[in-house]
């Protein structure tokens, strides 16, 4: 009998969506940088373009756009991957777009999620860390006019989603009563995005999928996050991650894989008029991968950066126990409890 060693393994970190508009890259990620800078892979969503070319998209109801010298604090952080498949990457243009993606480029920082047509916004990034072939594909189910890369037009990798309003009661006796909201993924799309991901699992040791989906200021989980991240792990992925909504959402497992929905904005200069308390509330999540998957997966409670770095919190008084609360409450539904140990905060399936 071949005796067998210990898994090959490399311990990762990820964290909300970004969105910076301040004069300098320096010191942007605050003291979340060494721990972003420790783990052996880190990732996380950038927001929108950092660039100062294009012009307004027309008809765009909220628009972000930083500075290029912001990469910097990217660079800074040690980033090894940045999605780019969210909502905002157009709302200047195709020339922010493309000055973005050059910028990147130039700091050889390896994206995924968008490109200058449907074959490179597709592509995924794969990784080499501690012996392990790391594989993260990126997609956006908010896609404004013109957002969705096509065969030969630049766009972000889309992953369409249709939406129904049925009423909850009858309305000759109830007008204006609420509606059932009822999302299905685009099968096409959903298709697609499981043979991509079958295919990335033959050539890696482990896959990670990032969707820019959700409903924007809503704590709910909508089925069709559900189907989408459930079909990622049937598909052979490891861990889903989204943004989008700006705040938290539970943590799921399915098949000892976790769906994490959102963990809400890390850095976002731009205060939307719709922003609440709830905004400021984020987490970072980390854990180990390895041939088996991803195993000991924990979040850590953070204050998000308002023109200022993010704030690491305790997991064991104030804002951040009060995050650690609010978790428990929005996972205990999809049987998820949470541990505290020291500063983080373990994850644990108790249900599929």
């Amino acid at each position: 009998m071949v005796a067998r060693g210990p898994l090959k393994s490399c311990t990762f970190l990820t964290g909300g969506d970004v969105a910076p508009d301040r004069k300098t890259g320096r010191n942007l990620f605050g003291k979340t940088a060494p721990l972003f800078r420790r783990a052996d892979y880190a990732f996380l969503n950038l927001e929108h373009t950092l660039a100062r070319s294009g012009s307004l998209m027309k008809g765009k109801p909220t628009h972000h756009r930083g500075k290029p010298e912001l990469i910097e604090g990217f660079i800074e952080a040690g980033f090894d991957a940045l999605m780019v498949a969210n909502n905002h990457m157009f709302d200047f243009g195709v020339e922010s777009f493309f000055d973005t993606m050059a910028l990147i480029e130039a700091k050889a920082i390896p994206y995924v999620g968008a490109g200058k047509n449907l074959r490179e916004a597709k592509k995924p990034v794969v990784l080499e860390r501690n012996g392990l072939r790391i594989g993260l594909l990126a997609y956006s189910t908010t896609l404004p006019q013109g957002a969705a890369a096509g065969l030969n037009e630049p766009g972000v990798n889309p992953m369409r989603v249709s939406t129904a309003y049925t009423p909850r009661r009858n309305l000759v006796e109830y007008p204006g009563s609420e509606a059932l909201v009822i999302t299905k993924t685009d099968s096409g799309d959903l298709a697609r995005m499981k043979r991509e991901i079958r295919a990335l699992k033959k050539k890696t040791d482990a896959v990670l999928v990032y969707n820019h989906w959700g409903a924007s200021m809503s704590h709910d989980v909508h089925d069709y996050q559900t189907e989408i991240g459930r079909a990622a792990i049937d598909a052979g992925a490891c861990g889903v991650f989204g943004g989008h909504q700006h705040v938290l959402q539970g943590v799921a497992f399915y098949k000892g894989c976790p769906i994490v929905h959102c963990t809400g904005n890390l850095i976002f200069d731009i205060v939307e008029p719709f922003f609440t308390a709830a905004t400021h509330q984020t987490f970072l999540f980390g854990g180990t991968l390895s041939k088996a998957g991803l195993s000991d997966p924990y979040i850590i409670p953070c204050r998000c950066g308002v023109g200022s770095a993010p704030a690491i919190l305790s997991p064991r008084a104030g804002a951040g126990k009060e995050i650690v609360r609010f978790m428990r409450e929005l996972s205990e539904p999809f049987g998820t409890r949470l541990k505290v140990k020291g500063e983080r905060v373990f994850l644990i399936q108790t249900a599929n």
